[in-house]
């Protein structure tokens, strides 16, 4: 997988790398033998989704967008959804969407004006549900 772009927050999953900005496509060595199939962007984190039905995330996690603890600059796979088989992912802006193989569909991030698609308005979910 090539990716290039804004790499500030680690949404480009290459790591720790000086360039905040990277303007030619470079190889991501964390997918090496990994099949990626889908992808999706929010304005600084990134979601990616393997044939195997895995999901992980990177990038900034200020309102729980990675679905897991902590800011990552290398993708990590959302545990959250061990039991599921997901087939799409979608992000928006600081939120990240995922829709398994039954037709059900999993939220996190910032949930402050109903994106989410939740009951509550909580300000953010850092857990998919």
């Amino acid at each position: 997988m090539l990716c290039w772009g804004n790499a500030s927050y680690g949404q480009l999953g290459l790591g720790g790398i000086d360039e905040e900005i990277v303007v030619e496509p470079r190889k991501c060595d964390f997918f090496v033998g990994k099949q990626v199939i889908g992808i999706g962007c929010g304005t600084r984190h990134t979601t990616f989704l393997l044939d195997d039905g895995t999901v992980y995330t990177c990038g900034c996690n200020d309102l729980g967008q990675l679905g897991h603890e902590k800011t990552r600059k290398k993708p990590e796979q959302v545990v959250a959804l061990d039991a599921q088989i997901i087939e799409e992912v979608a992000c928006g802006e600081s939120h990240t969407l995922a829709l398994n193989d039954k037709g059900q569909i999993f939220s996190w991030g910032l949930a402050s004006d109903g994106q989410l698609g939740l009951c509550n308005f909580d300000e953010c979910v850092r857990v998919p549900r």
